[in-house]
């Protein structure tokens, strides 16, 4: 936790003044700029469907947005004898969004990502040491090495560096459909669905090879002028129930809570949490909850664009997700809308 606090003070620091111009980018006043746009990091998300936070209201009808989000993460999740993930992967997520009346919006994301050793390794060796958290176990490892071994039921899957590379992960499309909209003192509350399509390759496990759904409701809530609440839950059904030997679960749900520090109409400070729930049946790490705290800000760059930035890190388990990821986004809206949007198509 510690690494993480000085890690996101570095971010926050990052962030540029604010303007002194007022610029609304929401026109639900239970919203400000709305939560990070981040997917859970655990390597089971790389191709099975993720759900992202829901910012609680919807684009107006006509309004087009566009958006590329970036995760850069770091595994070290030793869980021998069962698996070892040491990787790094660069995931990119492009995605767009239409507002078909002034509460229903659909929207698409196609991600696609590089898996490898990275160069990652040594920045968080120094800074672990730096803060007195030390894993003693990376010591026993080559640096930026792409090496996954899995032991699964029916054989051992293995990746290594001669595997690094660019893969098309899965499609995703959905909608959104905003059921209550917000005052100053009541929340705005929005639900959707998200489908997964499987046109990812299966052999290198860039895609699950089967049909994904998720279903959402998120909720937004303003306290005094500078601070917003959001949360969400969204229960996730997969169809594909085996990866490279392993068991995996039928249903996952996500819970996430967020505060929002607005300093400025322009500018706003984040601190998230995201539970995820088990994974895998019988599978060590894998069958336990993830837990990922990220802080990082959103910049209303221009009316029509808008800029994000964070860091995150698991938290209690550490041998199931990302050992440190950061994220960064760009969002256009088409102008004139007076209402914020979330990036990349909120898949």
């Amino acid at each position: 936790m510690r690494r993480i606090v000085m890690t996101g003070a570095l971010i926050l620091a990052a962030a540029a003044p604010a303007f002194a111009q007022d610029t609304a980018w929401s026109r639900d006043p239970a919203v400000g700029l709305g939560p990070l746009f981040l997917h859970a990091q655990s390597p089971l998300t790389i191709f099975r469907l993720s759900p992202t936070p829901l910012t609680p209201e919807t684009l107006p009808r006509g309004t087009w947005e566009a958006g590329a989000m970036i995760d850069w993460a770091n595994y070290f999740d030793d869980g021998l004898p069962l698996y070892m993930i040491d990787a790094e992967s660069v995931r990119l997520y492009l995605g767009a969004a239409y507002g078909v009346t002034d509460r229903l919006e659909v929207h698409a994301a196609f991600p696609v990502s590089y898996r490898g050793g990275g160069i990652l390794d040594r920045f968080i060796e120094n800074f672990e040491r730096l803060v007195g958290m030390v894993n003693k176990q990376r010591d026993n490892f080559p640096r930026n090495r792409y090496s996954i071994l899995i032991n699964g039921e029916d054989g051992t899957y293995r990746r290594s560096g001669r595997d690094a590379g660019w893969g098309a992960e899965d499609s995703v499309v959905g909608m959104r459909y905003q059921v209550l909209a917000g005052t100053e003192t009541t929340p705005a509350v929005v639900a959707g669905v998200d489908v997964k399509l499987p046109t990812g390759r299966t052999s290198s496990l860039y895609s699950s090879g089967g049909v994904d759904v998720s279903f959402q409701v998120g909720a937004g809530q303003r306290l005094g002028n500078h601070f917003h609440l959001y949360g969400s839950l969204a229960a996730t059904h997969f169809q594909q129930l085996e990866m490279a030997g392993v068991e995996l679960t039928r249903t996952q749900f996500t819970w996430l809570g967020a505060v929002e520090y607005a300093h400025s109409p322009r500018t706003s400070y984040l601190v998230q949490a995201l539970v995820t729930s088990p994974g895998a049946k019988h599978f060590g790490g894998f069958s336990q909850s993830t837990y990922e705290v990220s802080v990082g800000f959103k910049r209303l760059l221009r009316p029509d664009l808008m800029f994000e930035a964070a860091v995150t890190e698991n938290v209690f388990v550490f041998s199931n997700s990302e050992d440190v990821a950061f994220h960064f986004g760009l969002v256009w809206r088409s102008p004139g809308s007076g209402r914020a949007v979330t990036p990349g198509g909120r898949t």
